[in-house]
């Protein structure tokens, strides 16, 4: 069904109960994806208010042309990082093409996305192997990770080589300890927070929201001297096709980036999706359910919902979006009824940005660096992997061998042919072929 929000939008506004939830689930939302989607504009090597640009309209957008009346779109981190191994192997490393090539990548990811729904190939998701996924996510979460070291640390960005050299590095540019403290409190505030808090729900999924309110207040009032984030343009984005012309990069290159965002991208979409379908409405006191089960979840729509999205973003000059597992998450347990919650998210970031981004101007980065840290950490499952090894060796070699390659390709980054050279997304590739080589021989057996 093209207009998927029919199936949701009159009830949802037309009941009080559902109204109510949407707009606490929205608000709940929003406070968590402005500083989370400010935080991965910086893992994709574009300014933070690309990040909010990437959280306004994408988000509406892929509520009301989806299927899943859960699912919270907008930048997250595996995407914003695949976006900047793209945009800087695009780009040859020329940082004053990041923001264009970043867009174009966006509009490239969405028309590639739609094609797919409209063909009808959602389906070949459901086929693409867990245990490869397991071993790429955990290891890109792990390179996420130490790459946001430098803000933690209030370090520039540095690369790989520099690290091998630590004694010039910090003679250069020194550690700034009060970025350090400050990350450090940063963390177990939102660790107290988020794990500790858990019989009130609600302030448990702001941990992210009081960390960066903690943040700017300590910033303001003690004279932080480590980077912050500065000033932030007010306004909405302006609405224009991308400039495809500006393109001058390798066109197999493109591709080959264009399709690992979409797909990897989608996965992390239409797996929290389906996980969000499955679970039984909430009962009241007398054992009623309190609403019927949504519509089902449904690959092809998802796929042109994402997609819609993403030409949306790109439209309005930001990066590529997809599904977040933890937001959408937060979405269903904060009592949300349907999509209408994101329209409400959508509505709290424009007041922002029309409004609160002075407010914004003394956000440290190291905090910034601290909340995409956070959000990875639970996606390192090196146990699940050996768990994996434990139960099936050839699935489990399968899985670590997608994890070591995935950070070794980017080390080793050799051409692969003229102008295609490897990365993190290599891994995945490589990770697939080995699967196929070996899937029949070490899938378990179902008779």
């Amino acid at each position: 069904m093209l207009f998927n929000f029919s199936t949701w939008l009159p009830e949802s506004l037309l009941t009080r109960d559902y109204l109510a939830r949407d707009i606490i689930a929205g608000t709940t939302i929003a406070m968590i994806i402005i500083p989370q989607s400010m935080a991965y504009a910086t893992l994709a090597d574009v300014p933070p208010v690309y990040g909010l640009y990437a959280a306004l309209l994408p988000v509406a957008v892929a509520a009301f042309f989806g299927s899943s009346r859960y699912l919270a779109t907008g930048p997250v981190a595996m995407v914003c990082l695949l976006t900047s191994v793209a945009i800087s192997s695009l780009s040859s490393g020329d940082t004053s093409l990041y923001i264009t090539y970043a867009i174009i990548l966006a509009m490239t990811v969405g028309i590639f996305q739609i094609a797919l729904a409209l063909v009808k190939a959602g389906n070949i998701f459901d086929r693409i192997p867990e245990h490869v996924l397991l071993g790429f996510t955990s290891a890109a979460a792990l390179i996420i990770a130490t790459s946001q070291l430098s803000k933690v640390f209030g370090l520039s960005k540095v690369s790989i080589n520099q690290l091998f050299n630590i004694e010039d590095l910090l003679s250069r540019t020194p550690i700034s300890f009060e970025a350090l403290i400050l990350s450090i409190i940063v963390l177990v505030i939102m660790y107290i927070i988020k794990y500790r808090f858990t019989r009130y729900m609600t302030f448990s999924n702001l941990a992210v929201f009081f960390a960066v309110l903690f943040s700017i207040i300590f910033a303001s009032t003690y004279a932080y001297k480590g980077p912050i984030v500065g000033f932030i343009p007010s306004g909405i984005p302006e609405m224009r096709m991308p400039t495809l012309t500006a393109f001058t990069g390798s066109l197999p290159m493109l591709i080959i980036h264009t399709v690992i965002i979409a797909f990897v991208g989608f996965m992390e979409a239409i797996a929290i999706a389906k996980q969000l379908y499955i679970k039984k409405p909430p009962k009241d006191q007398n054992g009623v359910e309190l609403f019927k089960n949504p519509t089902p979840v449904d690959s092809n729509q998802e796929l042109f919902g994402q997609g819609l999205a993403n030409v949306t973003s790109s439209i309005s000059g930001s990066i590529p979006v997809s599904g977040s597992f933890s937001r959408s998450a937060v979405n269903e347990s904060s009592g949300a009824y349907s999509g209408l919650s994101s329209i409400v998210t959508m509505t709290v970031v424009g007041i922002t940005l029309l409004f609160a981004t002075p407010l914004l101007h003394n956000l440290p980065e190291a905090t910034l660096g601290v909340i995409v840290i956070f959000a990875v950490i639970p996606l390192i499952k090196v146990k699940e992997i050996n768990k994996l090894y434990r139960e099936n060796k050839g699935l489990g070699t399968i899985a670590w061998v997608t994890f070591f390659s995935t950070l070794i390709f980017p080390l080793l980054s050799f051409e692969l042919f003229e102008g295609v050279k490897t990365h993190i997304w290599t891994g995945i590739i490589f990770g697939f072929i080995i699967h196929i080589i070996f899937a029949k021989k070490y899938s378990p057996r179902t008779d």
